[in-house]
C-alpha cells in the first residue's frame, strides 16, 4: 500500500477515486505538517476552518486549533467525515440526544497521526484541542457540507447553522478575519 506523503498526491488521489475509496486513502496518509503551512491560519478566539479543496464530491478542510478551543456539539448534515490529527491532541466526544437530553456515549483521545470517522448515523459529536499547544486536524467530507445542526448551550437547544471558511485555498476570507 503506497503511502501518501504530500498534498498534491492526496488531491490527485481524491480527484481520481470514488467516494468508496476515501477511507482507504485516509489510511495511507503521512503528510508532513510543512505541506499544510500555506493553509494553516489561526485565530485566538475560535478554531478555524481552512478549505484546501472543494469539489462536487468532497471537501478537504484543515482545522487549526489554539489550546483549549472546541467545537459545539454538532451533526454532519448527512455527510460522512474522516478526521486525521496532523499535530497535537484532540478529544472526540460522541453524543446521543434522547428526549432533548444530551448523553455522552464515548470519549476518545486522538493523538498525532490518529484517525476518526463520523456520520450522522453515529449521532452527534464534539472535538476539543486538549493539548497545551496548537493542534491541526485534516477533515475530509464525502460531499461538501454547507450547513449542519449544532447545539447552542446558552439556549439549550439545537439550531441549523450555515458553515463558513476562515480561509479558502490559502487566502483569508475577509468577512471572518
Amino acid at each position: 500500500m503506497k503511502i501518501i506523503n504530500n498534498l498534491s498526491e492526496l488531491l490527485s488521489e481524491l480527484n481520481n477515486s470514488s467516494k468508496d475509496d476515501y477511507a482507504a486513502i485516509g489510511a495511507r496518509l503521512e503528510i508532513p505538517i510543512a505541506q499544510l503551512k500555506s493553509y494553516s491560519h489561526w485565530n485566538s478566539n475560535f478554531y478555524t476552518r481552512n478549505c484546501i479543496e472543494r469539489t462536487d464530491h468532497y471537501e478537504l478542510i484543515l482545522l487549526c486549533w489554539e489550546a483549549g478551543q472546541d467545537t459545539p456539539v454538532h451533526c454532519h448534515g448527512g455527510e460522512e467525515c474522516w478526521v486525521y490529527v496532523m499535530d497535537g491532541k484532540l478529544q472526540e466526544t460522541h453524543i446521543q440526544c434522547e428526549e432533548n437530553e444530551l448523553i455522552t456515549e464515548s470519549v476518545d483521545i486522538l493523538d498525532k497521526g490518529e484517525k476518526s470517522f463520523m456520520c450522522d448515523d453515529l449521532g452527534y459529536h464534539k472535538l476539543e484541542n486538549i493539548s497545551d499547544q496548537r493542534s491541526m486536524s485534516l477533515h475530509l467530507y464525502m460531499d461538501p457540507i454547507d450547513s449542519c445542526t449544532k447545539f447552542d448551550e446558552k439556549l439549550n437547544t439545537f439550531e441549523q447553522v450555515d458553515l463558513t471558511y476562515y480561509s479558502y485555498k490559502g487566502q483569508l476570507e475577509k468577512a471572518l478575519v
